[in-house]
């Protein structure tokens, strides 16, 4: 189980990796993140784990 301070919103996110959200959620969900690394927070938000935004990272740069 991931760390609360080390939980991530949506924007937060974005703005880490220079995407724009709407992206991010459909990075993640295209990558195929699993509920412990993302789960909805909200309408159009989502919270990311730390080990979730290492997989964005490594997604986007492909």
């Amino acid at each position: 189980m991931s760390d609360v301070r080390t939980v991530f919103i949506t924007k937060e996110v974005a703005e880490k990796l220079e995407l724009n959200p709407s992206y991010v959620i459909r990075l993640g969900k295209k990558i195929g993140l699993d509920d412990c690394e993302m789960r909805e927070a909200g309408s159009r938000n989502y919270l990311f784990s730390e080990e979730a935004v290492e997989k964005l990272k490594n997604a986007k740069s492909k």
